[in-house]
């Protein structure tokens, strides 16, 4: 509740810092990108593509999934790219994706990980990448902003996003 008040009242910018614990902390490509913070539940977004989701032509796009299933994660994240929803993006966000700690869903899947399956579909796109983001669907998330200014800094593991309140 604190951290959602804090989002809602206070005009400083909210700082995330990645957390070595996430399953998506090993996803990186070092850079920086500014841009409108866009986005949430993966598989939410995916439904969406082609079907009325905003361009992300120019965002930083954020991700969340609370639900294992590597197949699902690969599956929404190809909806994307073939739909064209992840062109012009200027960098990634990658929060908490659950059911992927440790590699116990690896050796179900040909051995693949959920950060190998990540860095296949964004690794490759020439664009920042930062994972590890302590937000998502667990115990006191931090709550981000969307639809606001951001800063991805994928070398210094941080997103700086600014306030909803203007």
């Amino acid at each position: 509740m604190q951290a959602l008040r804090q989002a809602l009242t206070e005009t400083d910018p909210v700082t995330l810092h990645a957390d070595p614990n996430e399953a998506t902390e090993a996803v990186t490509v070092d850079g920086t990108a500014t841009g409108v913070l866009i986005g949430g539940l993966l598989t939410a977004l995916s439904t969406e593509a082609g079907a009325g989701l905003p361009s992300l032509d120019g965002a930083i796009l954020f991700l969340e999934h609370p639900m294992g299933g590597l197949r699902n994660v690969d599956r929404a994240l190809t909806q994307l790219r073939r739909s064209g929803q992840l062109n012009g993006l200027r960098g990634v966000a990658l929060g908490q994706f659950f059911g992927f700690e440790g590699d116990a869903t690896a050796s179900q899947d040909g051995g693949w990980s959920i950060a190998d399956v990540l860095m296949e579909h964004f690794g490759g796109l020439g664009i920042p990448v930062l994972g590890g983001l302590p937000v998502g669907h667990r115990a006191r998330p931090a709550t981000l902003p969307l639809g606001t200014d951001a800063v991805l800094d994928a070398t210094a593991r941080t997103l700086t996003v600014g306030s909803a309140v203007t």
